[in-house]
């Protein structure tokens, strides 16, 4: 590792290496360390882009109380302002047109004035409370290193680890510290360029950094995880992305993997088949990968129904997601006459928002359905059966737990809801409703335990993420679900893109790679053909 090597080889000389995140940045300084020993420790800084250049801004005496703004600070001042100039944009778009603005140098331009307005209101507010968001740390600093009111890094390197993530300041961050005579390293694969939304400059910016600073360019073109057939069709794939690096990867290994393609009727028969398979294969660890985290719900009501072990890699339980918190809500509001639970379960029917939110002070959920009924206008035929067949079925479903039966007062509860549900997501209610169901208990333990299911998981062998965060993994098997036109390649992002997150996905497996798509849910993803896998 060349920040080791350096440390080594020198007897003299600091070495600073920045990433993108905590986790990564100790995990560098770790894994540093332990090439080169703890005794070169003193010499050594890690940390992320932001945290080094805080401690930058942090040493200059006009600068070193400006006050750091929250998350939640910031958002409370950006709705003030949004607010007040009464933008017409949704407030998701400003901030992100302010963020845009805040990753990129020079003055910032707006093609909606309104939202420029209340950019400037909201700098305008920084200014007074002597404040700085996040996004403000690296650009005040790349900004006084130009006008030299603040010093660069006092050091002989900088390492810059996942380039491939850098945004325009952070890449001017690295070129101003390179022109002040440091020895810069940006390390970066191109063709794991995953975060343009982030306004992340990708390849651009590697080769940005490499004609300002006249830099030499290094291929690593050995990939040491993956069967070299699976990484033969990730290669072709990628391929076809014309915009990256110049280079040819060969894999180290000699063994053949398993690759498999299934074309599945709907999602359940492919959470069936994903199951099957790490059932059938003890001992080796699996992802399971998807465009996004609803589409891993089906596999992980699979999973628990057959008592397969597994954890969530950054994203929800299911029972956080839409289906599985409406359907523990219901079961709730049946069972304490909470008000909350009922509404969230009426609105995923169709009931209008105001009727939902009529004033329910002091009111329980027999009430609240009472009240609803009379505001409902007698034309609206469908507002008037959900009503009266869940005031019923309030009664009877008590009734039946009132009596012991708790799994008959699930499942008729579920079947209630799920008639006014689009069949896919009511098929998902009945397979949570059936692991309700066979849990032992009250309503009230019933609901306890589905809070610490999975919870001592940390070291199992099945893990579920989306493409995205799978970036950095490897397991022994991948499987790739819902590889359908428009999960992936998704229409909200670039093709250049999207072709790089399969590529991901695909180059996550190191012995076998599955990947299915649903005849139910649209053509097959076009990358399995540019992939040579069809």
């Amino acid at each position: 590792m060349r920040a080791a090597r350096l440390l080594s080889e020198n007897k003299t000389g600091r070495l600073c290496a920045v990433t993108f995140t905590r986790d990564a940045a100790a995990e560098l300084k770790a894994r540093t360390l332990q090439l080169c020993g703890e005794r070169e420790a003193q010499r050594l800084a890690v940390g992320t882009f932001h945290s080094v250049a805080l401690s930058q801004i942090r040493r200059l005496k006009h600068l070193s109380r400006i006050k750091l703004l929250s998350d939640g600070e910031r958002m409370g001042i950006l709705r003030r302002c949004y607010s007040q100039f009464k933008c017409h944009a949704p407030f998701e778009d400003v901030l992100s047109a302010i963020d845009r603005a805040k990753s990129q140098l020079g003055v910032p331009k707006f093609e909606d004035v309104e939202i420029e307005d209340v950019f400037h209101a909201y700098q305008g507010l920084l200014a007074t409370e002597r404040g700085m968001d996040f996004s403000d740390i690296l650009l005040t600093v790349v900004n006084g290193i130009r006008d030299d009111s603040i010093k660069p890094l006092s050091i002989r390197w900088l390492l810059a680890d996942e380039f491939q993530d850098a945004d325009e300041i952070q890449t001017q961050w690295v070129i101003e510290h390179g022109k002040a005579g440091i020895e810069c390293t940006i390390v970066g694969d191109d063709d794991q360029s995953l975060y343009s939304f982030r306004n992340a400059l990708g390849y651009e910016g590697m080769q940005r950094v490499t004609q300002q600073l006249v830099s030499q360019e290094i291929t690593l073109p050995v990939n040491y995880r993956c069967a070299p057939n699976i990484l033969a069709h990730a290669a072709t794939l990628i391929a076809c992305n014309k915009l990256r690096a110049n280079k040819a990867i060969t894999a180290h290994r000699s063994n053949v993997g398993v690759i498999n393609v299934h074309r599945v009727a709907d999602r359940l028969d492919e959470a069936g088949r994903v199951a099957k398979a790490i059932k059938s294969s003890p001992g080796q660890t699996w992802a399971i990968l998807a465009r996004t985290n609803s589409l891993l719900e089906h596999v992980e009501a699979e999973l628990m129904a057959n008592a397969i072990p597994y954890r969530l890699s950054g994203g929800k339980s299911i029972w956080d997601g839409m289906v599985g918190s409406a359907l523990v809500g219901l079961l709730k509001s049946v069972h304490s006459d909470n008000w909350t639970g009922m509404a969230n379960a009426l609105s995923m029917c169709g009931i209008k928002p105001e009727l939902l939110n009529l004033d329910h002070s002091h009111k329980n959920c027999d009430q609240m359905l009472e009240k609803i009924r009379q505001h409902v206008p007698n034309e609206d035929v469908r507002a008037i059966k959900i009503i009266d067949g869940v005031r019923r079925g309030c009664a009877d479903w008590r009734r039946q737990m009132a009596d012991g039966n708790t799994s008959l007062a699930i499942y008729a509860a579920t079947n209630w809801f799920s008639q006014y549900l689009k069949s896919d997501r009511g098929n998902l209610l009945k397979r949570l409703a059936n692991i309700v169901a066979k849990l032992n208990g009250s309503l009230a333990q019933r609901l306890n335990t589905l809070t610490r299911l999975n919870s001592d998981t940390a070291a199992a062998e099945v893990v579920l993420s989306t493409l995205h965060g799978s970036k950095g993994l490897e397991f022994d098997n991948v499987w790739i679900i819902a590889a359908e036109d428009g999960n992936i390649p998704h229409p909200d992002s670039t093709e250049a893109e999207e072709r790089r997150l399969f590529y991901v996905g695909m180059t996550r497996a190191r012995n076998r790679l599955e990947i299915s798509s649903s005849l139910d849910d649209g053509p097959e993803s076009r990358f399995m053909r540019e992939a040579e896998l069809q």
